[in-house]
């Protein structure tokens, strides 16, 4: 039995996890900007650094801003071109979709089990533009953007004022740590964020490749799919091969699917055993299993954008915990010991 002495922080720690949990949900709207903002000013610093040295600071804070807004305009413009490619595609997608259900509901009456009611083509077709008017809805979204922006502006502006500040504000020793684990993970997120920016790529062009040698549509979507997906561990991988193989099944028959499932599964596969986990585990420090956890975490916390930027959140928070001992042991329990 354990007693209530060792029960007792174990319950309030319980309690201060669901609370948290609560108030990281409830404070959404401010919160996951200002951790998009943190993450990017991680990853631009060196850059920002490298131009304050020969610029005026608002002029090299006004150049970054400048090369992160062609960044997501470029991203954008990708998106826009693989909705125009999907929207002439609707109708066709939308009778095949008719055909395919009215087929199934024949083989169910011809067996005697029971049956749906009819559907209409228009209901497939207006389901297909009600998907593609959600997704060009999030696109338009500024929200987030702006104001990951406006916190991004403010951390680049007074970034060369937080070690003289951290310094002052823990003098025993205490900021010299805090400097550090802040450097050092910055170094590793970096590299990560590279290193994986890389074999996004090369997932994103190999799934276009296979797609356009199998004849799937939409290799072009597909491949940016595959791209965008792989910033998510594991499950990410999975979406981005099930969803084009599903497609070429049912619209191109299950030969062309079969062989969209294998490839684009051979391709995930190896890039997922081999590249990714020594990355996390490298750069990262983290498990495959907490990786993993992660994403499902920080997605049910802060929804999609949550699952993109859960995995280097985690090891933020691991990289830092590790500079301290009395964090040691979360960060031991959490990190990858085959590094």
């Amino acid at each position: 039995m354990i007693s209530q002495r060792r029960l007792t922080p174990i319950l309030l720690i319980i309690i201060a996890v669901i609370l948290g949990t609560r108030a990281l949900q409830a404070v959404r709207p401010v919160v996951m900007p200002l951790a998009f903002a943190f993450l990017i000013a991680v990853l631009v610093h060196p850059m920002q650094a490298w131009l304050e040295r020969r610029l005026p600071r608002w002029l090299s804070l006004g150049v970054v801003l400048l090369v992160l807004a062609a960044v997501v305009a470029g991203f954008a413009g990708l998106i826009e071109l693989s909705l125009e490619l999907i929207e002439p595609k609707l109708p066709e997608y939308a009778q095949q979709a008719q055909t395919l259900v009215q087929a199934g509901q024949t083989w169910l009456k011809d067996h005697g089990l029971p049956t749906g009611q009819d559907s209409q083509s228009s209901a497939f077709s207006q389901l297909f533009q009600q998907a593609l008017g959600g997704a060009k809805t999030v696109l338009g979204s500024l929200s987030l953007f702006i104001m990951a922006v406006s916190f991004l502006s403010l951390l680049l502006l007074e970034v060369a004022q937080y070690r003289d500040r951290t310094l002052r504000a823990f003098p025993d020793g205490a900021g010299e740590k805090i400097v550090h684990a802040v450097s050092s993970m910055g170094q590793k997120l970096r590299r990560y964020f590279i290193v994986v920016t890389f074999t996004s790529s090369l997932t994103g062009v190999l799934t276009a490749l296979w797609c356009l040698l199998l004849g799937v549509d939409l290799a072009f979507v597909w491949g940016l799919l595959g791209f965008v997906l792989n910033f998510i561990p594991t499950l990410g991988s999975l979406i981005a091969t099930a969803v084009p193989a599903l497609v070429a099944a049912i619209f191109q028959g299950p030969a062309i699917g079969g062989a969209t499932l294998v490839g684009l599964g051979a391709i995930q596969n190896v890039l997922g055993n081999f590249v990714d986990p020594k990355l996390q585990g490298k750069y990262l420090q983290l498990s495959p299993l907490v990786s993993l956890f992660s994403t499902v975490f920080w997605g049910w916390v802060w929804g999609i954008p949550g699952a993109f930027i859960g995995v280097p959140m985690t090891a933020a928070l691991v990289l830092l915990a590790s500079e301290f001992p009395a964090s040691q042991p979360i960060s031991v329990m959490l990190g990858n010991d085959d590094r």
